[in-house]
């Protein structure tokens, strides 16, 4: 694969055109890092206590696009809802005859799917958390605005002229609603948080020859990896790019293209000799 100088400057650049795609980086990048370091801390010398890679979702599962589709339509019960207590947009106002059941409905449709996606997100992916907390939180945010809005104009608003005892019964309901919103966003907090800690299992003792097995296997794994037809062309293009810029013999550069951006870069930090990170 070339001198060590050639290894590391072409994985630099194959990590220069993953990381232009920031969701390919986030799926991708964090896992290679975490066995770059497991796989030193390995070389370095043994050990009576092991960390096991854990495998971290490099895509969307089947759970998580349940759950995904259920936060959308909970989040959209929300904004329809809060929308109601918007001041008029461009002199438009929304009659009390539609206002009023919207939010009626909309409402405790808010509320339960609110709870639904609570109790699956517990099981999310580290980085679809990551996109529903980011969603979540601006809900909430805009929430918390209309909120605190109405209960400083009330009923002299000239949006839609709920009545006093409505607009109260709603500020119970929409601090339910932020109260949900607000315990569902560190739900995926903490999602996320798995994502960034090293896997650790406190409990597991093993040799190192399972040890290097284990590592191997994720490595291999990562290497696997391949993004969409869309992601692949662009990455193709930013690899080739970043190759040719690259100051590498001829022979280096037609193994690189040969094995592709992301072997080439999970494999250079596997090698546990080689600190591609610091160099």
């Amino acid at each position: 694969m070339g001198s060590d100088e050639e290894i590391i400057a072409v994985a630099r650049a194959a990590q220069e055109a993953i990381a232009a795609d920031r969701g390919l980086s986030n799926r991708l990048l964090p896992a290679v890092m975490r066995l770059s370091r497991e796989r030193r801390d390995f070389v370095s010398g043994p050990r009576d206590e092991i960390s096991v890679p854990r495998r971290p979702d490099l895509g969307t599962g089947t759970h998580d696009r349940v759950w995904g589709t259920v936060l959308t339509f909970a989040l959209l019960a929300v904004v329809t809802a809060a929308s109601m207590f918007l001041p008029p947009v461009r002199g438009v106002v929304v009659d009390i005859e539609i206002a009023l059941p919207l939010v009626i409905i909309a409402t405790p449709i808010a509320a339960v799917l609110l709870v639904v996606v609570g109790l699956l997100a517990r099981r999310a992916s580290p980085y679809p958390a990551y996109v529903g907390m980011v969603m979540t939180v601006i809900v909430a945010v805009v929430l918390a605005l209309l909120i605190g809005y109405r209960m400083l104009v009330g009923t002299a608003s000239r949006g839609v002229p709920f009545t006093q005892e409505q607009l109260g019964l709603w500020f119970v309901a929409g601090g339910i609603l932020l109260v949900e919103l607000v315990a569902l966003a560190v739900i995926f907090a903490r999602r996320r948080g798995h994502a960034i800690g090293p896997a650790r299992d406190a409990g597991a003792r093993a040799d190192r020859s399972r040890d290097d097995k284990a590592l191997r296997k994720e490595a291999v794994r990562l290497a696997a990896f391949r993004p969409d037809a869309a992601d692949a062309a662009a990455l193709s293009s930013r690899w080739e790019a970043a190759l040719t810029a690259a100051d590498v013999s001829d022979e280096t550069r037609a193994q690189a293209r040969r094995l592709g951006p992301v072997p080439w870069l999970v494999w250079a930090h596997f090698d546990g000799e080689i600190d591609v990170a610091r160099r």
